[in-house]
């Protein structure tokens, strides 16, 4: 394999850490859906006179979709360009709230928040992912972790004013107002994405000693993965993981509330949206420490090395 070294184009956007400051905000802009999505499954009950499983349908169908069409997302991403494609995710997720908003039906609610929420962060998720590496051929531990810890870290900023403007305003105002906000920040962030030139590698790195690490580190095919018992093994922890931590963040809400503890003040702060805001910033630091800074950060892109 020839790895090019190559000197990163003049101007602030071609500038590969402001390419990542773009990606770690277009990550933020799509966190809420996910980590307050527990703050509205109240109001929702009592406005469509549902049973709290029927409403977190929704959350199902927005994870589903998240994830299980990333390879799709990813295609479409590459086929049409980053900036374009994750401009595009933004409106969705960011629509997906408006249009909730209206919604007067649990089939409305799936399609909207669900449905298109979920296609939408989906396309920002894989895309951002997918640049970043690009980006840092030499740090891909380090950029993929931060791009992730965004994703955990845009709840912080979200969880109080979000539950506040839910108490004082309604769920309804508040899907409007912070769906408009989230797709704002999220499109504006797009349109300054970049895709570094072919063979991108930053100057000053010495293309003989990268050609060695990387020969350890090929890329392998999409065969060749499916065939690895080691993707197995990694795509069932990483279920297990998941699925117990999402099964916890879909519902504190209505935890919270059967227990009574929702309006429990901790520090002069309501207990829930706390719970909510301190749960992302341990993710966030977690997914920085083993994937950015943590002793695998070199092997993290070769499943068997990462294991071994």
């Amino acid at each position: 394999m020839t790895v090019v070294a190559v000197t990163e184009r003049s101007g602030s956007l071609s500038n590969r850490w402001t390419q990542l400051l773009l990606g770690l905000i277009a990550m933020m802009a799509i966190s809420s859906p996910q980590y307050v999505w527990t703050l509205f499954t109240g109001p929702l009950n009592q406005k469509l006179g549902t049973t709290l499983a029927e409403v977190q349908v929704t959350f199902s169908l927005l994870i589903v979709l998240q994830t299980f069409f990333s390879p799709f997302q990813a295609y479409l991403v590459d086929r049409f360009g980053p900036k374009l494609l994750i401009s595009v995710g933004a409106t969705m997720s960011g629509g997906s709230w408006v249009l909730a908003s209206y919604a007067s039906s649990l089939t409305a609610l799936y399609i909207t928040y669900g449905v298109i929420g979920g296609f939408g962060t989906g396309i920002i998720y894989v895309g951002i992912i997918g640049l970043v590496v690009r980006w840092f051929p030499d740090r891909r531990g380090l950029a993929t972790g931060l791009a992730a810890a965004g994703y955990g870290f845009g709840a912080f900023f979200t969880s109080f004013p979000i539950d506040n403007m839910i108490k004082t305003s309604g769920y309804e105002r508040t899907l409007l107002v912070w769906g408009i906000i989230q797709a704002a920040i999220g499109v504006v962030a797009a349109l300054g994405l970049r895709v570094p030139p072919e063979d991108f590698w930053p100057a000053g790195r010495n293309p003989k000693t990268v050609q060695l690490e990387m020969q350890s580190r090929r890329s392998y095919s999409p065969k060749e993965m499916l065939q690895s018992p080691i993707f197995y093994l990694l795509f069932i922890m990483m279920a297990m993981m998941s699925t117990s931590g999402l099964m916890v963040v879909s519902n504190v809400g209505p935890f919270a509330n059967e227990y009574k503890v929702a309006q429990v003040l901790v520090f002069g702060m309501a207990a829930l949206p706390l719970s909510l805001t301190l749960s992302r910033h341990k993710r966030t630091y977690s997914t920085v420490l083993w994937l950015g800074v943590g002793p695998y950060r070199t092997r993290i892109d070769d499943g068997a090395s990462f294991l071994s």
